[in-house]
């Protein structure tokens, strides 16, 4: 039987693949409960990867077995009690998702393989060596462990690593280590393993271990011909770290006898348990992969199965049962072919296309009539600037929805309406005020039809900023996925109309009959999703955030988008080239520091592997965490080092300068539009947790204000000739929202008579007159301010005023002293988030906190994020509401000055030059006056000629 052919069975390392999958997703996913969901959703994209590509005959799953009290010990933490000592604790949020990887695994009916003082490895070992009594079966090990290496003696056996799609054989090994398998464990035995605190031989590593067991064929054969080795020092550690060494060679030999039993048949691959794999892609909200996991299981021939087997009772069981027809539809006569064009049909919907101007007028005339109806543009691009109109879509009763097609350009295409006359015809009605109207994304209907002089109005909910404010930590509020969550529903995707890749086709050349049902589904579904949401809002008492702030928002951000901001490209020029002569001077600093050897060129201050050689290795500094591939050199830990060594600070300042550089000075002269000469972020209404607005494209409000090189790219930004740039922020908005909410007398009678809360926290703290107060007490009182927001504890605190754990426990412990109400507030918080499993800020924008009652580390951040919600919510409400309130003065009164720029607590305007003291004084006043505290909000502004001064 040839190798392509002969049956396989795949071993999947499990416990590896958490970490990678972790590590691989550091963005903060969560599903509406609050669960973090980030590394098994790359777990499952990574399974599905496996699956997909190597479509196995058998599999299973191997996982270090986990638990609370005693998670990392094995028979090797017997041998050595420092084994994997140097690891860090798992990370909360991973923590919190253990349970969920043996979950998926089991409802996709794999074998699932832990075994009790042992690891993952040695049950894999074993694995492969009953595999291979099997004459005809091949075995395939799905990790990158060195380790595992051991096993590849065998020709039937290889490893994997598909998220890099490299194979290892034994001509692998040999290339690595200079040996054959069954020696590596000599090789790894000497050079030690710093990832899993290995002691090994010093000073040898796996370059020189692999010429010595080359050599002599064996550790004991090795440590018996000492005397030929060369090299005094090496003869030295050989002799001293002999048995150190025999103890590393039982450490890193995986165990391949285990009593196991092994039997072929179960390990075959076989249908899910589709209850439980939709009842758990449910609950973690992991709806794409339904779609993604579905041709795989229509490949198999599960589909009938799995469509006709017997409901259970119980709502998860009725959603599993949905699932399954979406995956499946009726059960089929026949195999399905999963290459096979399928077309898009919609079962009983009725969605029709626009091609006459009585029809047109027919549609009109029914939309006026409706009370509500959805509506949806199809364009040629998805930024708004760039985008012209190719279709309408509207929908006023459920399953309904028309489609006036105006701008398809395609061989044999049909006539259709001109795109003038229909928005002419259309211009009274997406006018209108009545409110009517239900989209998705409403701010990008605003934009595109302001290019066709149309100014949309009259929208009544925006269902993506309905989605939003019921659960702001969710993954996506796009209407595919909000269309399974709320509506059981899989839409048809863009890429299934359009194609994916090099071989997408713009919209305007999908053919009209399917551009009809794809469009129409869209509108449809807005108007269902709407439907579906707005009773959860009214229960939720969040329609008036949706009806006062975030919808006329919407009106504000498209303004500000419209508006764009200028940018002075040859200040960026000259900017560029003092740049590359400064990282220049920082580099050869940074070789000198690294004592970098003239003959290996420049240290490269991004590569963590050339990093741990020169800190660690060479300069000999102490390794404060670890990872999979060894220390870590990620920014927390240079921050640490820098108080060690030079080197450190300068490659942290190489790495901000040189992301500067690229990502600003060098990116923003590329961005500016040849048709308004200005630069036009994305302001994202409905991404962050806490209400705060976002950008991008780029991301404006990132630009850092505490490093010189950092202000100096403010002052490129510039108002338009003859008027003058006009910022204003608020001054301690989050600190003056603590002492409201929290009616803390000390702080609202500090505010009241405009004390310096600063000096006033630190004179508490330190225990010393007001007027007695350093600058650096008033620094530390200002650390202690802001860090309490954000519920930070002795240890940051001891770090950031590098003072002791003791000394920053006691001036935490003496500020809630002093602010009592402060404490009681924080306390309050936390016991409201745990009774509800939610906080509010003062406005009753709403933030879900499930995962503040789960077990262990991960309540910790969640007591954070219930302690500061509140506070920086509201501060961002305020924000909000003071943008909506000056925008409408600045269109009813026809101001000469345009909003630019939101920034957290700051709005930059463009100001006509004679109109300038009256803009600031109008900005100051709305920006105080807009909502009424316990404590005056103040507001401060300045001018200039560009972002920088206008401070």
């Amino acid at each position: 039987m040839s190798e392509a052919a002969k049956p396989t069975l795949y071993i999947v390392d499990g416990s590896a693949y958490i970490y990678r999958a972790y590590f691989g997703m550091r963005r903060r996913l969560s599903n509406s409960a609050g669960l973090p969901t980030n590394a098994i959703y790359t777990f499952v994209n990574m399974i599905k990867t496996l699956i997909e590509q190597e479509d196995p005959d058998y599999l299973a799953v191997t996982f270090d077995r986990y638990d609370e009290e005693d998670d990392k010990k094995s028979f090797r933490h017997e041998l050595y009690p420092e084994y994997k000592g140097t690891r860090d604790a798992m990370p909360e949020d991973l923590w919190a998702q253990v349970p969920y990887f043996e979950k998926f695994i089991r409802a996709m009916n794999i074998p699932v393989l832990i075994e009790t003082g042992v690891e993952a490895d040695d049950v894999i070992a074993t694995l492969t060596m009953r595999a291979l009594e099997q004459p005809e079966l091949g075995v395939c090990i799905v990790s990158a462990d060195k380790d595992l290496m051991q096993l590849l003696g065998d020709e039937r056996v290889r490893m994997i690593d598909t998220m890099k799609e490299r194979t290892f054989t034994v001509e692998t090994v040999r290339e690595r280590f200079n040996v054959e398998p069954h020696q590596v464990r000599y090789v790894l035995a000497l050079a030690g393993d710093t990832s899993d605190n290995v002691p090994g031989v010093p000073g040898i590593g796996e370059k020189t271990a692999g010429v010595l067991i080359k050599e002599y064929g064996d550790l004991e054969n090795l440590l018996a011909n000492i005397d030929k080795v060369s090299g005094k020092k090496r003869k030295e550690n050989l002799t001293e770290y002999a048995d150190i060494a025999r103890l590393s060679l039982q450490l890193v030999t995986l165990k391949d006898d285990l009593e196991i039993e092994f039997d072929l048949d179960k390990l075959k691959v076989s249908a899910p348990d589709m209850d439980a794999f939709m009842e758990l892609m449910t609950e973690l909200e992991f709806h794409s992969t339904i779609k993604a996991l579905s041709a795989w299981f229509k490949k198999r021939g599960w589909s009938t199965a799995s469509a006709a087997a017997p409901a259970k009772a119980g709502a998860a069981s009725a959603q599993a049962l949905q699932g399954q027809q979406l995956l499946f539809g009726a059960p089929a006569a026949a195999p399905v072919d999963p290459d096979a064009e399928v077309p898009i049909t919609k079962p009983g919907k009725n969605y029709t296309t626009i091609w006459t101007e009585a029809e047109l007028d027919e549609v009109i005339a029914q939309l006026e009539e409706a009370p509500r109806w959805g509506f949806d543009l199809e364009t040629t691009s998805l930024e708004a600037l760039d985008a012209q109109i190719v279709g309408l879509s509207f929908s006023w009763e459920q399953d309904q929805a028309v489609y006036i097609p105006v701008a398809h350009d395609y061989e044999d295409a049909p006539e259709q309406l001109a795109r003038d006359m229909v928005l002419a015809k259309l211009k009274p009605l997406l006018e209108d005020t009545a409110q009517k109207k239900v989209g998705q994304h409403v701010k990008y209907e605003r934009l595109v039809l302001h290019k066709y002089d149309i100014t949309y109005q009259g929208v009544l909910y925006d269902t993506m900023l309905m989605s939003y404010l019921l659960d702001p930590g969710k993954l996506s509020h796009g209407l595919d996925s909000l269309a399974m969550e709320f509506l059981s529903t899989k839409t048809t995707s863009y890429e299934e109309v359009a194609g994916k890749g090099k071989k997408q086709i713009p919209f305007s050349q999908v053919p009209v009959d399917i551009a009809t049902l794809y469009a129409g589904e869209d509108a449809d579904i807005t108007l269902m999703l709407c439907a579906a949401m707005e009773p959860l809002l009214i229960e939720s008492d969040l329609k008036k955030l949706h009806d006062e702030m975030e919808l006329p928002l919407t009106e504000v951000l498209a303004a500000m988008e419209l508006t764009g901001v200028c940018v002075d490209t040859e200040i960026l020029k000259e900017m560029s080239v003092v740049f590359v002569e400064d990282l220049k001077e920082l580099q050869k600093s940074i070789n000198t520091l690294a004592e970098q050897p003239e003959e290996d060129g420049d240290l490269n201050p991004n590569s963590p592997k050339q990093l741990r050689e020169v800190l660690f290795d060479r300069l000999n500094l102490p390794v404060k965490k670890r990872t999979k591939s060894g220390p870590s050199t990620d920014h927390s830990v240079l921050v640490q080092l820098a108080a060690l060594h030079d080197l450190p600070e300068q490659i942290l300042e190489y790495r901000q300068f040189s992301k500067l550089k690229g990502t600003y000075v060098d990116a923003l002269p590329e961005l500016v539009r040849a048709d308004t000469g200005r630069v036009h972020t994305d302001f994202n209404q409905a991404v962050t947790a806490t209400g705060r607005l976002s950008s991008s494209n780029p991301n404006l409000q990132n630009i850092p204000i505490r490093t010189a090189r950092g202000r100096q790219i403010r002052a490129a930004f510039v108002p338009q000739k003859g008027w003058k740039l006009l910022g204003a922020d608020y001054s301690q908005i989050e600190l003056r929202i603590l002492a409201h909410m929290a009616d803390d007398p000390l702080m609202i009678q500090a505010y009241k008579d405009d004390a310096d809360i600063h000096a006033l926290t630190a004179a508490n703290i330190f225990e010393v007159p007001f007027e007695e107060v350093t600058r650096e007490q008033r620094g530390a009182g200002k650390t202690i301010n802001f860090g309490v927001l954000y519920g930070m504890g002795p240890q940051r605190l001891a770090a950031t005023l590098k003072i002791t754990q003791d000394q920053a426990r006691t001036y935490i412990d003496n500020y809630f002293e002093r602010y009592e109400a402060v404490r009681d507030f924080f306390d309050g918080l936390i016991t409201e988030a745990k009774m509800t499993g939610s906080v509010e800020t003062m406005f009753g924008r709403r933030r879900l906190i499930p995962e503040i009652n789960a077990r262990g580390r991960s309540s910790a951040f969640a007591e954070r994020v219930a302690q500061n919600t509140p506070i920086q919510g509201t501060a961002a409400d305020i924000i909000k509401m003071a943008m909506i309130n000056i925008h409408r003065e600045m269109q009813q009164q026809e101001m000469p000055m345009n909003m630019l720029l939101q920034v957290h607590d700051e709005l930059i305007f463009e100001v006509e030059a004679s109109y300038l003291d009256r803009a600031r004084e109008f900005v100051v006043e709305q920006m105080e006056q807009v909502v009424s505290l316990k404590v005056p909000l103040k507001a401060d502004a300045g001018v200039g000629d560009n972002w920088l001064v206008a401070k």
